[in-house]
């Protein structure tokens, strides 16, 4: 049976006003995805601050690029982003991005690093950008950094952090810090570095006693 050509003409109108509301409704869905991914990526920027121990290394991402201010001058010889978040317990741990610098310090900053290096003219050292965030609702302690071993071997902990931002110790409920640990490299060639093991303390509660493990990260340059 033939349809009347009115009929046939309001079914085709129908089927193309679907067609593009569907391809409209698609369109809008596509572009709130894009937007809300592109607001979460500004939103995950986080600023670390400079060191007054430190030249200010921000702008340093390319291997041999150099910067120089009234602490010193610095070349950056390693560097990784790392964006990696890993949960223990209630604790979050997130290591930002990593830097190893050949440093010269300026000369009222070399009697600083006398406890830290026998090489207080020159020497280079590890920066690493994190952020931990005690997500439940008891007091929590940890060491983000507790131990950095690099592929040579050199192990350097906690103790021997000289950008001294308070990192380390009690995070109150919901409580998030945000910061930066140097540590001197004493016995390996920066050049040669193909990468280093972070690792954490273990987690403990209000009375010191263990609540979850650490957490490791491996980082590859």
């Amino acid at each position: 049976m033939r349809l009347k050509p009115w009929i046939a003409l309001t079914l085709t109108a129908t089927l193309l006003s679907g067609c593009t509301a569907d391809g409209s409704s698609n369109t809008d869905s596509e572009v709130h995805a894009e937007t809300q991914a592109r607001e979460t990526e500004e939103t995950d920027i986080i600023s670390f601050n400079d060191s007054p121990q430190a030249p200010d290394d921000t702008e340093l991402t390319i291997k041999d690029s150099q910067f120089q201010d009234e602490d010193g001058s610095i070349t950056l010889k390693q560097f990784a982003q790392v964006h990696d978040k890993k949960h223990t317990g209630d604790v979050s741990v997130t290591i930002s991005d990593v830097k190893v610098m050949q440093y010269k310090p300026s000369p009222d900053l070399i009697d600083f690093f006398h406890g830290f290096t026998h090489e207080e003219k020159e020497f280079p050292y590890v920066r690493v950008n994190v952020v931990v965030k005690n997500n439940g609702d008891k007091p929590m302690h940890i060491a983000p950094v507790s131990e950095i071993t690099t592929n040579h071997g050199e192990t350097v902990t906690w103790e021997d952090d000289f950008y001294l931002e308070k990192m380390n110790g009690e995070l109150k409920p919901r409580e998030e810090k945000v910061g930066s640990l140097g540590f001197v490299l004493d016995e390996t060639d920066p050049e040669a570095l193909e990468g280093l093991t972070i690792s954490s303390s273990e987690v403990l509660d209000a009375n010191k006693d263990k609540v979850a493990d650490a957490v490791e990260f491996e980082v590859k340059f």
